[in-house]
């Protein structure tokens, strides 16, 4: 269902008796390449798109605590304020109500407040809805303290969040992408610096579109593999004597004698490589090079780091024939494919789509088109 700001003021009035004092928009993300990379110090490329936590919120004057969701209508949060300390100790904390804690403990907040949550962004399809919320009740409640943070801080607060607080390694890629995000721009990541710069990612003036496939396949990062790939990668920056694989060069890659170490190697190195080598072609306007470089991501994802499944392997497979530039997109291990096509495309696609995954007895996709990317995380009212 579409979200506007009038309809989340008006369902926040309608709940709670009177009108949010904070109303906020944290997009998602969806990272066009360079995924595995952040926590070894490289480089990605992502866009936010137009599919957001959208948060209303208001002070309360007493010390209480509640937490509507439109999507996740069973995780309902009614809590006294001085049960976050205890909660916060919990470790690691699960659901709407970890996120609530989290949040509360980390910003030291010593009020209660009315919080509604409502949502256009797949849960668990690996577009960050995890860090859109983070960010969401971050930046509403910094404002509703009037203790606004600036984009650095509320970076490292929401990766606390998960790493801390969930027990989830991710790296700075999501939160970094969905605070710095640009209309028709893509945010180059350097997960070693920590900074994100704009670059033009113009492929609307170029009349294609970005389709975002959700593929029912629905997966949890602290339950998938993605920790396993963090230790391969270490241990293989480790062996090679460097401080993280962003310093490795194909050549390191012979030194290493287990063949996993040397494959989860080759796709760093490699995938690090393809994000510059994009940033040239959208550049220049060549999006057929484009296409190219994400179907060698996909493969190498595939193939090299096995974050794939025969699903997403699947649908990569019938976009590219179709001559679309696809690769699966985020952690892996199911979730999203990030496809590049012209606009007139859009049709055909989702046609094709339903039309293989019925064959498949698989459950039917949800094809999500962004036209441009969007503006990062932004208040409303």
């Amino acid at each position: 269902m579409p979200v506007s700001a009038e309809t989340l003021v008006n369902h926040f009035s309608q709940l709670f008796g009177e009108p949010p004092q904070s109303v906020w928009e944290s997009p998602g993300r969806v990272n066009l390449i360079g995924d595995h990379t952040d926590y070894q110090g490289g480089f990605a490329l992502p866009i936010a798109v137009p599919y957001s936590t959208w948060i209303a919120a208001q002070l309360r004057p007493d010390e209480e605590i509640h937490v509507y969701s439109d999507y996740l209508p069973d995780q309902r949060v009614d809590l006294p304020l001085k049960a976050v300390s205890r909660l916060a100790q919990k470790r690691p904390l699960s659901g709407l109500l970890g996120f609530v804690v989290a949040a509360w403990d980390l910003l030291g907040m010593t009020t209660g407040a009315n919080i509604l949550l409502m949502s256009t962004l797949p849960v668990a399809s690996g577009l960050s809805s995890s860090a859109s919320l983070s960010l969401a009740l971050l930046a509403a409640l910094s404002d509703l303290g009037q203790r606004p943070h600036d984009a650095k801080t509320l970076i490292r607060l929401a990766r606390q969040v998960e790493n801390v607080y969930l027990g989830v390694e991710s790296g700075i890629l999501d939160p970094l992408a969905i605070v710095c995000g640009q209309r028709d721009c893509a945010i180059r990541v350097d997960a070693l610096a920590e900074e994100g710069q704009p670059v033009s990612f113009n492929y609307a003036q170029a009349g294609k579109s970005l389709f975002i496939i959700d593929t029912r396949t629905p997966r949890t990062l602290a339950g998938s593999g993605y920790h396993e790939r963090v230790k391969e990668t270490k241990q293989a920056s480790d062996i090679l004597g460097i401080p993280c694989l962003r310093f490795a060069s194909d050549q390191n890659i012979d030194q290493l004698t287990d063949p996993v170490l040397k494959a989860r190697t080759r796709h760093v190195i490699g995938e690090n490589q393809r994000v510059q080598a994009t940033i040239e072609a959208a550049e220049r306007g060549d999006w057929s090079r484009v296409n190219q470089l994400l179907w060698d991501s996909h493969q190498s994802l595939s193939r090299d780091f096995m974050v794939s499944t025969s699903v997403l392997d699947e649908t990569v497979a019938w976009l590219q024939d179709m001559g679309v530039g696809a690769r699966v997109t985020g952690a892996g291990f199911g979730g999203s494919v990030v496809a590049l096509g012209d606009r007139e495309q859009q049709a055909d696609i989702e046609a094709l789509l339903i039309r293989r995954y019925q064959e498949n007895r698989w459950a039917l996709p949800r094809v999500l088109t962004v036209l441009r990317p969007a503006d990062g995380l932004h208040k409303v009212l």
